[in-house]
């Protein structure tokens, strides 16, 4: 077809789409719509057909399989509670002793792992937080390069090299770290909040821990606290892709073999008592200031964990959430909120609200958002925002869920939180909620006095938020033919 016919077919439909909306009643034109956007709210949700496997090994790993055999490769994901909460009177020790493992095991340095894996066609991964250390893995199903690439990433969690020279390197990448994340508006607020709710706790500090800490790390304390924690008693493993049972059963005897096995159980990091300042600032010179708040909430596991979820994401996730069409869509002050109910700190739980905006507005709007938490906790969601947030997360769930790695990250939820086995079961327990379930559940957890903030920006002249728009922009859903008749796209 040539670009002409393009350009008169492109007029011609929009054309036929003004004539329609021209001759059609206003009221056909509300219901009527779109026939897709109304299957899609009515789909039934099923659920899914794949099976989750679950077994613990003879040392006491925890493992979690699903196979899916559209595509001839697996996803391997291998944590361990040695994240920085475990740095005892060390800050910066979990944080060395994870970067240590990156640096080679015997017989090959960084660079040689890197090329072999690289040679096998696979993709290495590793992160770490204040809980857990996370190895991550992709590799082809095949034989020949699972078996090599697998080898490699059990050595490299069970026999690395951890040699004294290379300690002070990678003290020194830790301390550069520790100095960049001082420029990282988003972090800051992060830590700052939870050093705020935990001030006496491991949580308080950055995973990278502290200068002074890092000054006295030593390799001992490192091979230590490697034997301590990379044990196979402290691993989870999480297998979704191209294997059968046997395979992936080989998979983590592999594994939780190779770990060290020492006696002691782990000691729960213990939640420390809520300090008592309710809002912090942090100078940092920007165009905009990040805003934070958050109060202590449930752990995941606990039955009202869901209810709260909810709550959040009614509250501040999603463009229709209620601060979105607050502050953006009748205001204008920020791109995005977000909101979010994480389990934290040692059998915790943490609800989070992040958003960012002109400085010059910054204090009014703390206030605004402020006044509509305390709003929200003690009126509750309405009826249309919860229906809205369920049909949300069903149609999202269908949308995030085809890939192995989709079904990973679930699998890897379940898998830490001890959750059912049931892939869906979040949104599952998201569709049986009532109004009143969450104005509960949040009566029973969260007050309105209990909210702590934080912000980090520059120090400007402040200005007061404009007023709502009179005609918000959400009202333009209730027209669909909302195009400029002047316009034509080509």
């Amino acid at each position: 077809m040539s670009r002409l016919s393009r350009r008169t077919g492109l007029v011609l439909m929009w054309l036929s789409a003004a004539a329609a909306c021209a001759d059609g009643q206003p009221e056909q034109a509300r219901t009527s719509r779109l026939q897709s956007l109304s299957e899609v709210q009515a789909l039934e949700i099923k659920p899914r057909a794949l099976q989750i496997r679950g077994w613990k090994t003879l040392t006491g790993t925890k493992v979690l399989f699903v196979r899916t055999s559209d595509l001839p490769m697996f996803d391997i994901h291998v944590s361990f509670a040695a994240g920085s909460a475990r740095d005892g009177s060390l800050p910066g020790l979990a944080a060395t002793t994870f970067s240590m493992l990156n640096e080679g095991i015997p017989g090959k340095d960084l660079s040689a792992i890197v090329e072999t894996f690289d040679g096998l066609g696979a993709q290495w991964e590793m992160d770490i937080d204040h809980d857990r250390a996370v190895f991550s893995l992709r590799s082809l199903s095949d034989p020949a390069k699972r078996l090599p690439a697998m080898d490699l990433l059990t050595r490299i969690f069970s026999e690395p090299s951890l040699s004294a020279q290379r300690l002070p390197p990678v003290k020194d990448e830790l301390r550069a770290a520790l100095i960049a994340e001082q420029g990282d508006a988003a972090g800051l607020a992060s830590q700052s909040i939870k050093a705020l709710l935990a001030p006496d706790s491991p949580y308080s500090l950055p995973v990278y821990g502290t200068q002074w800490g890092l000054n006295a790390v030593t390799r001992a304390a490192v091979e230590d606290f490697h034997r301590r924690y990379y044990a196979a008693r402290h691993a989870q493993i999480t297998l979704v892709g191209d294997l059968t049972l046997d395979q992936a059963q080989a998979i983590s005897l592999q594994i939780s073999n190779a770990l060290p096995k020492p006696p002691d159980a782990l000691v729960s990091s213990a939640m420390a008592t809520p300090g008592n300042v309710q809002s912090s600032h942090l100078e940092l010179n920007q165009l905009q200031t990040h805003i934070a708040f958050a109060q202590i909430s449930v752990p995941r596991r606990h039955a009202d964990h869901t209810a709260l979820y909810a709550a959040s994401q009614i509250l501040a996730g999603g463009s229709n959430s209620r601060l979105m069409n607050e502050l953006r869509h009748k205001r204008g002050q920020v791109y995005d909120v977000y909101g979010a109910s994480v389990n934290w700190a040692g059998g915790a739980g943490l609800l989070t609200v992040t958003l960012q905006t002109g400085s010059s507005m910054s204090d009014s709007t703390v206030a605004l958002v402020r006044s509509m938490l305390n709003d929200f906790l003690r009126q509750g969601p309405t009826a249309p925002e919860l229906e809205h947030l369920k049909r949300r997360l069903a149609n999202r769930n269908m949308l995030t869920s085809a890939s192995n790695r989709h079904i990973l990250a679930r699998l890897v939820e379940i898998n830490r939180y001890d959750l059912p086995l049931d892939l869906d079961y979040t949104m599952q327990q998201v569709q049986k909620l009532t109004v009143d379930d969450i104005k509960l559940a949040m009566n029973r957890h969260l007050s309105v006095d209990r909210w702590v903030s934080v912000t980090v920006g520059p120090s400007v002249e402040q200005q007061p938020l404009p007023g709502p728009e009179v005609a918000p922009i959400g009202q333009a859903e209730e027209d669909m033919c909302r195009a400029d008749p002047g316009f034509v796209a080509s």
